[in-house]
């Protein structure tokens, strides 16, 4: 199973979401700016960056099974 890909796609979308929300402050920026940050986009922002942490994790030990079943010690 490989991970890159996918990956990469959630992190090109994270990275895109992250600029498209800064820009909004050119625009948007008062008290309800700053409420819907706190409550919605860092928190979502926050959930991203947990799974893609989760995701090198597993490909890490995908590749660990991998290796061991394909030459056994």
């Amino acid at each position: 199973m490989k991970f890159g890909a996918t990956r990469s796609q959630i992190y090109d979308a994270q990275k895109t979401a992250r600029a498209k929300w800064n820009e909004t402050l050119d625009t948007w920026n008062d008290p309800v700016h700053a409420k819907h940050g706190e409550e919605t986009v860092e928190p979502l922002d926050d959930a991203v960056s947990n799974e893609l942490r989760a995701i090198d994790q597993l490909s890490v030990l995908f590749t660990q099974i991998r290796q061991e079943c394909e030459f056994p010690s």
